[in-house]
Order: structure tokens, then C-alpha cells, then sequence
């Protein structure tokens, strides 16, 4: 699962209501099924990121 990223040059770290929505977005994928993942993927509603 890929969320954010970011250099130290472009900022900081993250806000604490930042790391909190984080965490909970998290959580949540983490604990899906194949089967909703694959459903989620095939809606659109998130994004397999493959590399070569």
C-alpha cells in the first residue's frame, strides 16, 4: 500500500490530524479481503500500482 511521500526538503513531517487520516485510511485497506480489494480495483475506487 502506497499512501504519500515526501523529501524532508519539501516539508517537515506530517500534521497530527495528517498522520491520523493516515492511520485510519491504513487500517481499513489493511484489513480488506482479496475479494474486496479486487472489487474496489475493478470500481475504480482505488488504483494497483505495478512496477516493471
Amino acid at each position: 500500500m502506497f499512501m504519500y511521500g515526501f523529501t524532508k526538503g519539501e516539508r517537515e513531517n506530517l500534521r497530527v490530524d495528517e498522520e491520523k487520516t493516515f492511520k485510519a485510511a491504513a487500517k481499513y485497506i489493511l484489513a480488506l479481503t482479496e475479494t474486496q480489494l479486487t472489487e474496489l480495483v475493478r470500481a475504480g475506487d482505488i488504483v494497483e500500482v505495478k512496477t516493471t
